[in-house]
Protein backbone atom coordinates (compact mmCIF):
# COMPACT_ATOMS: atom_id res chain seq x y z
CA UNK A 1 0.00 0.00 0.00
CA UNK A 2 1.80 3.50 -1.11
CA UNK A 3 2.32 6.34 1.51
CA UNK A 4 2.57 9.82 1.22
CA UNK A 5 6.53 11.10 1.52
CA UNK A 6 7.35 13.09 4.44
CA UNK A 7 4.53 15.42 6.13
CA UNK A 8 2.11 17.19 4.29
CA UNK A 9 0.02 20.08 5.00
CA UNK A 10 -2.93 20.25 2.69
CA UNK A 11 -4.82 23.62 1.91
CA UNK A 12 -7.36 23.23 -0.90
CA UNK A 13 -7.11 18.93 -1.34
CA UNK A 14 -6.86 16.02 0.41
CA UNK A 15 -7.23 12.35 -0.06
CA UNK A 16 -9.08 10.64 2.73
CA UNK A 17 -10.24 6.76 3.44
CA UNK A 18 -12.62 6.24 6.09
CA UNK A 19 -12.51 2.75 7.32
CA UNK A 20 -15.43 1.62 9.74
CA UNK A 21 -19.04 2.08 8.93
CA UNK A 22 -20.69 2.05 12.47
CA UNK A 23 -22.93 5.35 13.28
CA UNK A 24 -19.76 7.52 13.77
CA UNK A 25 -17.81 6.25 10.23
CA UNK A 26 -21.83 7.00 8.42
CA UNK A 27 -21.88 10.72 10.28
CA UNK A 28 -18.54 11.10 8.74
CA UNK A 29 -18.97 10.08 5.25
CA UNK A 30 -21.60 12.66 5.22
CA UNK A 31 -19.42 15.04 5.97
CA UNK A 32 -17.09 13.91 3.70
CA UNK A 33 -18.71 13.62 0.62
CA UNK A 34 -20.11 17.46 1.24
CA UNK A 35 -16.67 19.07 1.36
CA UNK A 36 -15.31 19.63 -2.01
CA UNK A 37 -11.64 19.39 -0.42
CA UNK A 38 -12.09 16.04 0.54
CA UNK A 39 -12.05 13.65 -1.67
CA UNK A 40 -12.87 10.34 -0.12
CA UNK A 41 -10.60 7.66 -1.70
CA UNK A 42 -12.88 4.75 -0.52
CA UNK A 43 -15.02 3.59 2.79
CA UNK A 44 -14.01 0.49 3.88
CA UNK A 45 -17.19 -1.65 5.57
CA UNK A 46 -16.37 -5.09 6.40
CA UNK A 47 -20.49 -5.90 5.78
CA UNK A 48 -20.86 -4.32 2.76
CA UNK A 49 -22.65 -6.27 -0.45
CA UNK A 50 -21.91 -3.77 -2.79
CA UNK A 51 -19.08 -1.91 -4.19
CA UNK A 52 -20.05 1.98 -4.41
CA UNK A 53 -22.56 4.15 -2.85
CA UNK A 54 -24.85 5.97 -4.28
CA UNK A 55 -22.27 9.28 -4.55
CA UNK A 56 -20.28 7.08 -5.96
CA UNK A 57 -17.42 6.51 -3.96
CA UNK A 58 -15.53 2.99 -3.98
CA UNK A 59 -16.79 0.67 -0.67
CA UNK A 60 -13.94 -2.46 -0.24
CA UNK A 61 -14.23 -4.91 2.97
CA UNK A 62 -10.83 -5.55 3.51
CA UNK A 63 -7.53 -3.39 4.14
CA UNK A 64 -5.99 -5.81 1.15
CA UNK A 65 -7.29 -3.06 -0.99
CA UNK A 66 -6.28 -0.20 0.00
CA UNK A 67 -5.19 2.45 -2.33
CA UNK A 68 -2.66 5.50 -1.47
CA UNK A 69 -4.80 8.57 0.53
CA UNK A 70 -2.99 11.29 2.66
CA UNK A 71 -4.70 9.87 5.70
CA UNK A 72 -6.68 6.64 6.97
CA UNK A 73 -9.07 7.56 9.57
CA UNK A 74 -9.86 4.71 12.03
CA UNK A 75 -13.94 5.03 12.81
CA UNK A 76 -14.10 1.89 14.59
CA UNK A 77 -15.07 0.56 18.28
CA UNK A 78 -11.63 0.50 20.51
CA UNK A 79 -10.63 -2.89 21.04
CA UNK A 80 -10.02 -2.96 17.22
CA UNK A 81 -8.05 0.16 16.57
CA UNK A 82 -4.78 -1.55 17.76
CA UNK A 83 -5.25 -4.47 15.66
CA UNK A 84 -6.64 -3.06 12.48
CA UNK A 85 -3.76 -0.12 12.42
CA UNK A 86 -1.16 -3.31 12.55
CA UNK A 87 -2.75 -4.02 8.78
CA UNK A 88 -2.02 -0.85 7.57
CA UNK A 89 1.32 -0.08 6.15
CA UNK A 90 4.00 1.45 8.78
CA UNK A 91 4.70 4.99 6.87
CA UNK A 92 0.79 5.76 6.33
CA UNK A 93 -0.94 8.63 8.26
CA UNK A 94 -3.58 6.49 10.44
CA UNK A 95 -5.88 8.41 12.94
CA UNK A 96 -8.75 7.29 15.24
CA UNK A 97 -11.90 8.79 16.70
CA UNK A 98 -11.48 7.59 20.11
CA UNK A 99 -12.18 9.51 23.10
CA UNK A 100 -10.91 6.59 25.31
CA UNK A 101 -8.06 5.40 23.39
CA UNK A 102 -4.62 6.65 23.83
CA UNK A 103 -2.23 7.49 21.09
CA UNK A 104 0.17 4.75 21.54
CA UNK A 105 -2.76 2.24 20.52
CA UNK A 106 -1.57 3.21 16.84
CA UNK A 107 1.85 2.17 17.97
CA UNK A 108 2.15 0.40 14.42
CA UNK A 109 2.63 3.38 12.35
CA UNK A 110 5.22 5.93 12.51
CA UNK A 111 3.04 9.04 11.94
CA UNK A 112 -0.41 8.45 13.71
CA UNK A 113 -2.84 10.94 15.56
CA UNK A 114 -6.62 11.00 17.09
CA UNK A 115 -9.59 12.91 15.65
CA UNK A 116 -12.12 13.23 18.52
CA UNK A 117 -15.32 14.36 17.86
CA UNK A 118 -17.30 15.14 21.09
CA UNK A 119 -20.85 14.51 20.15
CA UNK A 120 -23.22 11.39 20.89
CA UNK A 121 -24.08 9.89 17.04
CA UNK A 122 -27.17 7.49 16.40
CA UNK A 123 -28.96 5.49 13.70
CA UNK A 124 -30.90 7.90 11.32
CA UNK A 125 -29.79 11.30 13.15
CA UNK A 126 -27.92 13.97 10.89
CA UNK A 127 -25.14 15.49 13.45
CA UNK A 128 -24.12 19.18 12.00
CA UNK A 129 -21.01 19.54 12.34
CA UNK A 130 -20.26 22.89 12.99
CA UNK A 131 -18.35 24.48 15.70
CA UNK A 132 -18.51 20.94 17.01
CA UNK A 133 -15.39 20.02 19.20
CA UNK A 134 -12.81 17.95 17.44
CA UNK A 135 -10.11 16.56 20.13
CA UNK A 136 -7.29 16.17 18.08
CA UNK A 137 -3.27 15.27 18.85
CA UNK A 138 -0.58 13.83 16.96
CA UNK A 139 2.95 12.16 16.83
CA UNK A 140 4.67 15.19 15.95
CA UNK A 141 3.69 19.16 14.99
CA UNK A 142 2.96 18.72 11.16
CA UNK A 143 0.58 16.54 11.75
CA UNK A 144 -1.22 18.35 14.49
CA UNK A 145 -1.50 21.27 12.12
CA UNK A 146 -2.38 18.77 9.06
CA UNK A 147 -5.65 17.43 11.80
CA UNK A 148 -6.21 20.96 12.86
CA UNK A 149 -6.41 21.93 9.06
CA UNK A 150 -8.50 18.66 8.11
CA UNK A 151 -11.42 20.14 11.20
CA UNK A 152 -11.69 23.80 9.32
CA UNK A 153 -12.93 21.89 6.16
CA UNK A 154 -15.61 20.59 8.25
CA UNK A 155 -16.11 23.94 10.36
CA UNK A 156 -15.66 22.04 13.29
CA UNK A 157 -13.64 23.29 16.48
CA UNK A 158 -9.99 21.63 16.81
CA UNK A 159 -9.08 21.18 20.24
CA UNK A 160 -5.26 20.13 20.63
CA UNK A 161 -5.62 17.75 23.70
CA UNK A 162 -2.99 15.21 24.91
CA UNK A 163 -4.40 11.15 25.62
CA UNK A 164 -4.92 12.00 29.23
CA UNK A 165 -6.77 15.55 28.81
CA UNK A 166 -8.54 13.45 25.85
CA UNK A 167 -9.97 10.35 28.11
CA UNK A 168 -10.68 13.05 30.97
CA UNK A 169 -13.20 14.94 28.57
CA UNK A 170 -14.42 11.63 27.32
CA UNK A 171 -15.18 10.32 31.49
CA UNK A 172 -17.05 14.08 31.57
CA UNK A 173 -18.79 13.34 28.51
CA UNK A 174 -20.12 9.75 29.46
CA UNK A 175 -21.16 11.79 32.54
CA UNK A 176 -23.60 14.17 31.29
CA UNK A 177 -24.55 12.05 27.58
CA UNK A 178 -24.61 8.53 28.48
CA UNK A 179 -25.56 8.48 32.13
CA UNK A 180 -28.27 10.85 31.77
CA UNK A 181 -29.58 9.27 28.66
CA UNK A 182 -29.98 5.79 31.19
CA UNK A 183 -31.93 7.96 33.52
CA UNK A 184 -34.31 9.30 30.90
CA UNK A 185 -35.06 5.80 29.87
CA UNK A 186 -35.83 4.90 33.32
CA UNK A 187 -38.06 8.04 33.13
CA UNK A 188 -40.03 6.93 30.31
CA UNK A 189 -40.98 3.53 31.89
CA UNK A 190 -42.12 5.29 35.37
CA UNK A 191 -44.29 7.55 32.33
CA UNK A 192 -45.58 4.73 30.59
CA UNK A 193 -46.07 2.65 32.95
CA UNK A 194 -48.65 5.44 34.74
CA UNK A 195 -49.57 6.35 31.41
CA UNK A 196 -47.93 9.54 31.06
CA UNK A 197 -46.21 10.73 28.08
CA UNK A 198 -42.59 11.52 27.81
CA UNK A 199 -43.41 14.56 26.13
CA UNK A 200 -44.37 16.32 29.42
CA UNK A 201 -40.78 16.28 30.69
CA UNK A 202 -39.46 18.08 27.20
CA UNK A 203 -39.65 21.36 28.65
CA UNK A 204 -38.06 20.51 31.95
CA UNK A 205 -35.26 18.77 29.91
CA UNK A 206 -34.59 22.03 28.23
CA UNK A 207 -34.87 24.54 30.64
CA UNK A 208 -31.75 21.72 32.25
CA UNK A 209 -29.60 22.49 29.78
CA UNK A 210 -30.07 25.74 28.59
CA UNK A 211 -30.06 27.21 32.28
CA UNK A 212 -26.28 26.11 32.08
CA UNK A 213 -25.42 28.82 29.73
CA UNK A 214 -25.91 31.62 32.48
CA UNK A 215 -25.55 29.26 35.42
CA UNK A 216 -22.64 26.33 36.65
CA UNK A 217 -24.13 23.14 37.10
CA UNK A 218 -22.79 23.75 40.87
CA UNK A 219 -25.51 26.71 41.19
CA UNK A 220 -28.00 25.60 39.02
CA UNK A 221 -28.55 22.18 41.58
CA UNK A 222 -32.63 21.58 42.97
CA UNK A 223 -34.62 19.47 43.80
CA UNK A 224 -35.44 17.53 46.80
CA UNK A 225 -32.29 16.09 48.16
CA UNK A 226 -30.30 19.55 48.31
CA UNK A 227 -33.49 21.05 50.05
CA UNK A 228 -32.94 17.94 52.29
CA UNK A 229 -36.78 17.11 51.51
CA UNK A 230 -36.99 13.58 53.49
CA UNK A 231 -40.46 13.46 53.23
CA UNK A 232 -40.40 13.53 48.96
CA UNK A 233 -37.57 11.61 49.00
CA UNK A 234 -39.33 8.98 51.35
CA UNK A 235 -42.20 9.02 49.18
CA UNK A 236 -40.30 8.73 46.20
CA UNK A 237 -38.49 5.35 47.33
CA UNK A 238 -41.75 4.03 48.20
CA UNK A 239 -43.01 4.85 44.46
CA UNK A 240 -40.09 3.14 42.96
CA UNK A 241 -40.65 -0.34 41.99
CA UNK A 242 -37.50 -1.28 40.53
CA UNK A 243 -34.81 -2.22 43.01
CA UNK A 244 -31.74 -0.88 40.73
CA UNK A 245 -33.32 2.66 40.51
CA UNK A 246 -33.83 3.00 43.68
CA UNK A 247 -30.30 2.33 44.27
CA UNK A 248 -29.53 4.99 42.03
CA UNK A 249 -31.95 7.34 43.81
CA UNK A 250 -30.30 6.81 47.04
CA UNK A 251 -26.93 7.04 45.53
CA UNK A 252 -27.59 9.92 43.65
CA UNK A 253 -29.20 11.38 46.40
CA UNK A 254 -26.62 10.94 48.73
CA UNK A 255 -23.99 12.22 46.42
CA UNK A 256 -25.74 15.65 46.41
CA UNK A 257 -26.22 15.96 49.94
CA UNK A 258 -22.67 15.09 50.38
CA UNK A 259 -21.45 17.54 47.78
CA UNK A 260 -23.49 20.60 49.45
CA UNK A 261 -22.76 19.58 52.96
CA UNK A 262 -26.06 17.75 54.32
CA UNK A 263 -26.71 15.24 56.03
CA UNK A 264 -27.26 11.48 54.61
CA UNK A 265 -30.77 9.59 54.55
Amino acid sequence: MPSPQGFLIFTLHMKLTLIGAGKLGTQLYNEFIKCPTIELVQWLDRSANKELTSEGIEIITSTNSLKKADLYLLAINDESIPNVSKLLSADAFVVHTSGGTSLTALSAQKRRGVFYPLQTFSSDRVVDFLNLPIGIEASNPEDLKFLNQFASLLKARALPLDSTQRKTLHLAAVLVNNFTNHLFTHAAQICEANQLSFDILRPLLSETVDKLNSLSPEKAQTGPAIRRDHKTITEHLEIIDNSELKKLYQDFTLSIQKHYGNEKL
